[in-house]
């Protein structure tokens, strides 16, 4: 008799989000590709706990896939320079880099980590700014804002630059966050602020498309090689097929965004992104010495020279 698997895939995303619905199809397909060699039982909305429980169980091999969002700084310090404030024009260059050698970057940190990292990134998309206190126009209305972010340094520093203070709670509590005005507002794209519900407890949405964020699927390292060759060549054919439907099913929540939360009842403007660009001289210096020149020159060969 053939061994089986049985394995385990966590996430963070609304059970009705493009997300889980693709992950859900990828474990679907799996144990239907392999005669059931392999299962893989997907849970969304950190149903098996928070993110960041959730990845220290991948690293420890208790749970074996995982779909990871701004949590992967610790260990693949590279896998923050996609979300390098303004770096990106577009979706297109964004992917070219992560499918590309800026991904190969971040997916050997990974491996040396002992993570195994799908090629295929899926997206979270262009992060915009919700407040319930006042609007974001211009650069100076980040002063005195305390900002819900990702996580990691680089959002911390990016918001602490223009004058803010970043902090952070789980994905599963925003809600429950900026309801009780924990925070003034907070960071994601217009599909998350759907999903979450957050014109809810949001008065104002600034148009800033300050950077880009995606996830990515992981695998513990020992899980992945404990499974034979011809069901891990099934594994990531599978993986490719759900991160590319996922990312067009997310684009185009995206693309109508403004216009669904304006008929929510936000207040959407276009933010001065120019002007708040032009403040992070000094950050985008820091950031640029923290990273060897090749893995630099990785960013700037997708984002055209940033920073020069």
């Amino acid at each position: 008799m053939p061994s089986t698997f049985h394995y385990r895939l966590g996430l963070n995303q609304p059970a009705a989000s493009p997300s889980a619905k693709r992950m859900a199809e990828f474990g679907a397909a799996i144990g239907a590709a392999t005669g059931g060699r392999l299962t893989v039982d997907v849970y969304p909305e950190s149903r098996l706990g928070p993110d960041p429980q959730m990845f220290a169980e991948v690293q420890a091999g208790k749970l074996e896939f995982f779909v990871s969002g701004a949590t992967l700084g610790g260990i693949a310090p590279a896998s923050a320079l996609p979300m390098m404030p303004f770096a990106f024009d577009g979706l297109d260059p964004v992917f070219a880099a992560l499918d590309g050698g800026l991904g190969d970057v971040i997916r050997g940190q990974l491996a040396k980590a002992g993570l195994h990292a799908f090629r295929r990134s899926m997206l979270n998309g262009f992060h915009h700014i919700t407040t319930s206190v006042r609007a974001i126009a211009a650069v100076d209305d980040f002063k005195g804002l305390r900002i819900r972010s990702p996580g990691g340094e680089l959002s911390a520093d990016f918001f602490r630059t223009l004058g803010a203070e970043a902090g952070m709670v789980p994905f599963s509590g925003m809600y429950a966050a900026l309801k009780a005005k924990t925070f003034d507002g907070q960071s994601d794209p217009l599909g998350v602020v759907q999903s979450l519900r957050l014109y809810e407890v949001q008065t104002h949405l600034s148009l800033t498309g300050h950077w880009w964020s995606g996830f990515t699927l992981l695998c513990n390292g020992d899980a992945w090689a404990a499974l034979p060759r011809d069901i891990r060549e099934i594994v990531e054919a599978e993986a490719e097929k759900a991160a590319l439907a996922q990312r067009a099913d997310v684009a185009a929540i995206n693309e109508t965004g403004a216009k669904t939360l304006e008929g929510l009842g936000m207040i959407v403007n276009t933010a001065d992104s120019a002007g708040i660009r032009a403040r992070l001289g000094d950050f985008y210096a820091r950031w640029k010495a923290k990273f060897d020149a090749a893995t630099w020159r990785q960013l700037e060969t997708y984002a055209g020279g940033l920073a020069g």
